[in-house]
């Protein structure tokens, strides 16, 4: 999709202020390597294709992955490439993994993605997202507090046009309603056999929130939020059912 200079402008700018949130930001820096770390961990070996991130944004992969190709709708330095997410340049089985950050819910038709992702994917090769969960402590965070929209009853598979929208358009409900419950989970495997549901973790509990993310500084003395963070890291996965900010989705083509 063809963007215009005033969007273009608009989606860069709004790259330059993330970079300086997160310069200024230790605690979204340090949950950032984390979140990094839990993607690593989940690809595919680098000998097993070229692996790619879609909407790189701000371009903070490259610290903790170097070999990632980053790409996003709008081509900034430090990016690669200009890709679209719903018409990637790839050819038919030509990649090892994909890895979306925070992109999932900004893209306006799911299924043509994923049809993509089963296109370009090779045998073995994974797709690894990390998104917003919406549970029962994130869910009046996220409608409330966060600029972006939450809306449970849209269907994420429904076709969607992406004429007149900004790239930073969202439904931060997509990625929960899709693989977080029985319904979404059993429409996605009909839609799309070929990728299987390796993982759905929730993780993330309030030391998200109190990092500030990229809006706000820090809520919490620097100890106090490590305190709050360290103690998260002793809990186990299934509290964060009810505790989490975030989810790692790991799709792996059959």
């Amino acid at each position: 999709m063809a963007l215009d200079a005033e969007t273009r402008a608009r989606t860069l700018a709004r790259f330059e202020e993330h970079r300086r949130a997160w310069e200024a930001n230790a605690p979204l820096r340090a949950l950032y390597a984390e979140w990094y770390g839990r993607v690593a961990d989940a690809l595919p070996p680098a000998s097993h294709g070229p692996r790619v991130e879609l909407g790189s944004g701000p371009g903070f992969a490259r610290n903790f992955i170097p070999d990632l190709e980053l790409t996003d709708l709008v081509k900034a330095p430090w990016h690669d490439r200009e890709v679209g997410a719903e018409t990637l340049p790839y050819a038919d089985g030509s990649l090892g993994a994909l890895v979306l950050f925070d992109v999932l819910h900004h893209v306006p038709a799911p299924r043509a993605f994923f049809a993509e992702t089963v296109r370009v994917l090779k045998p073995g090769g994974r797709l690894v997202m990390c998104e917003p969960f919406i549970g029962p402590l994130s869910y009046p965070v996220y409608k409330l507090l966060h600029e972006e929209p939450v809306d449970m009853s849209a269907d994420p598979l429904a076709p969607a046009s992406r004429d007149g929208r900004d790239p930073f358009d969202s439904n931060q409900a997509i990625p929960t309603t899709l693989f977080a419950r029985a319904r979404g989970r059993a429409a996605f495997a009909r839609a799309f056999p070929a990728l299987e549901v390796r993982a759905v973790e929730r993780l993330a509990g309030p030391s998200y929130p109190a990092s500030g993310g990229f809006s706000r500084g820090p809520l919490l003395p620097g100890a106090l939020w490590r305190a709050l963070h360290a103690l998260e890291a002793r809990l186990p996965e299934p509290l964060f059912a009810a505790l989490g900010f975030r989810m790692l989705v790991t799709l792996e083509k059959r």
